[in-house]
């Protein structure tokens, strides 16, 4: 998770779900539709379906591009439902050590 977005009111039960589904909406207009930048469509389906505002929508997407991006990599080249869990656990680990590392250096 990234820490500008750390201090809002969201849980981290809810912004696992909004990662997980805006990951999951670009990965398929990645693959489906063949769109290049599909982040403003991503930001409409986030203001609908999580009934944020538009400023909100962007501020998630924006601030947790790299989370999204990743998440939605793996749906692409994850061929079960295991191999995607194992990959989640993956991004997770490394979350973490950068997170420790970053802690170390200050």
């Amino acid at each position: 998770m990234s820490e500008d977005f750390e201090g809002r009111e969201i849980s981290v039960k809810e912004y696992g779900e909004r990662t997980l589904n805006a990951a999951r909406l670009y990965s398929l207009l990645r693959q489906e539709r063949e769109i290049e930048d599909p982040w403003h469509i991503m930001v409409l389906a986030i203001c609908s379906f999580d009934q944020v505002h538009l400023k909100d929508g962007w501020e998630f997407v924006l601030t947790n591009r790299k989370d999204i991006e990743d998440v939605g990599q793996l749906f692409e080249r994850s061929n079960s439902q295991e191999e995607f869990r194992e990959g989640l656990i993956e991004l997770k680990e490394r979350d973490l050590r950068e997170r420790l590392k970053r802690e170390d250096l200050r």
